[in-house]
């Protein structure tokens, strides 16, 4: 039997419009048998149909927003998102996703507490928290904000309130065995957008991508979806650093391109 938890997808859009990779993101969920609820502060009006926008001041109001001020991440409201998505699983519980997270089977997961994972290296695996799953009102919830309530939100670190924050927490609480393998959310790290979504590759690249697995098998993680992998991670971050272009026109044969085929994003 199908658990409503397992139904609806939840996530924050702070801006008016949508692009490709956001309505990419909530069209694969729907047509992956989702709910798609998205928190909004402004009228959003190219969301893909089906899409149930939602009030995000019934979880904070708006003057709470803040962007970082310097460094990696600047001018991003990732710290803000990061906070938004602890206090949403808390009032409602369920899932998260990022806006860059798009769908490649449907979530069919039986624990209530689900965190992802995404490779880095030389540090092996880590845990992130751009798709997780927790009951409303859960400790591991109310530990991050105990936790964030001790930060200064206006001048911390990129991810100090995310992906660093839910690795201390995770461990503190000895919540590893609810950490899946990188290969489930995240199976293209950050550092491959360019060439593995995006096809930004010459003919040279495109040779040495295809015989990698045999001459190189071990410089194959973070580089392939596989068979469990339930959903892929398109970096925003790096589109913005990047200065990628999220409504541009990529080779055709290149992982976007083919995902926005599939689900008819034009």
């Amino acid at each position: 039997m199908e658990s409503d938890i397992n139904k609806n997808i939840q996530s924050l859009w702070i801006g008016g419009q949508l692009s490709k990779v956001e309505q990419l993101c909530i069209q694969s969920f729907i047509d992956h048998g989702h709910n798609f609820h998205l928190y909004a502060y402004e009228e959003i009006t190219n969301a893909p149909k089906g899409t149930i926008i939602l009030d995000a001041r019934s979880i904070i109001g708006e003057d709470a927003i803040f962007k970082y001020k310097s460094g990696w991440g600047a001018g991003s409201v990732s710290g803000f998102a990061d906070l938004f998505r602890l206090l949403m699983v808390q009032k409602n519980g369920g899932w998260w996703v990022d806006m860059d997270i798009i769908c490649l089977k449907k979530f069919d997961f039986e624990a209530d507490t689900v965190f992802c994972s995404s490779f880095e290296g030389e540090y092996d695996q880590l845990v992130n928290n751009c798709v997780f799953k927790a009951p409303k009102d859960s400790e591991f919830i109310q530990y991050c904000l105990d936790q964030i309530a001790l930060i200064d939100l206006k001048t911390m670190p990129f991810g100090m309130a995310g992906p660093f924050l839910f690795q201390k927490v995770v461990k503190e609480l000895q919540l590893e065995k609810y950490v899946l393998p990188y290969s489930y959310f995240n199976p293209i790290a950050w550092k491959n957008v360019s060439t593995l979504i995006l096809g930004k590759m010459n003919k040279a690249d495109r040779i040495k991508e295809f015989i990698r697995p045999v001459l190189k098998p071990n410089t194959m993680p973070g580089r392939k979806i596989g068979p469990h992998s339930y959903t892929v991670h398109f970096w925003n971050e790096i589109w913005n650093t990047g200065k990628l272009d999220k409504n541009g026109v990529y080779d055709s044969n290149s992982l976007f391109e083919k995902l926005k085929r599939k689900h008819g994003i034009k």
